[in-house]
C-alpha cells in the first residue's frame, strides 16, 4: 500500500511538473504571438504608406484606363463612360495636366477632333495601382 501511495504521489508530482512546463510554454507562445501581431501591424502600416494614393477621381481613372489600349477623342471618352463631353473634357484635362495623356503634335484643321494618347507616366500609374 505504501508503494502504491508513493507511486501515485510521484505520478502526481510528474503531472504537476508537466503542467507547470506547459503553462510556461503557453505563456512564452502568448508573448511571441503578441510580438508577432505587433510586427504584422507595423508591416501593414508600412505597406499602407507605400501604396500609391488614389489621388484621381474615379471617372478620371476610368478615362485613363480607356487610353491604355487605344487613342481616343474626348467625345469618345464621354460616350464610353456615359458622361457629358464637358465632364470628359475635364477628366482629360486633369490627365493632361499631370502628364498622363497628351495630344499629338499635329496640324489641326477647324472642326477636327484630335485623339489623346497615354504617356509612359499614365501607363506606370495604372500598372502601379494594378488597374492594367
Amino acid at each position: 500500500m505504501a508503494t502504491t501511495a508513493t507511486l501515485t504521489k510521484d505520478v502526481i508530482d510528474l503531472f504537476e511538473q508537466k503542467v507547470e512546463l506547459l503553462e510556461k510554454q503557453v505563456a512564452a507562445l502568448e508573448t511571441e504571438n503578441k510580438n508577432l501581431k505587433g510586427k504584422v501591424y507595423d508591416l501593414e502600416q508600412e505597406i499602407s504608406r507605400s501604396k500609391p494614393k488614389l489621388d484621381l477621381e474615379d471617372d478620371t481613372i476610368k478615362a485613363l484606363r480607356l487610353f491604355f489600349d487605344q487613342d481616343l477623342a474626348v467625345s469618345r471618352v464621354a460616350e464610353v463612360l456615359g458622361i457629358s463631353n464637358g465632364k470628359a473634357d475635364y477628366h482629360c484635362g486633369v490627365l493632361q495636366q499631370r502628364g498622363m495623356i497628351e495630344l499629338p503634335m499635329a496640324f489641326v484643321m477647324p472642326g477636327m477632333e484630335l485623339e489623346y494618347f497615354i504617356t509612359q507616366k499614365g501607363r506606370e500609374y495604372l500598372v502601379k495601382l494594378g488597374l492594367a
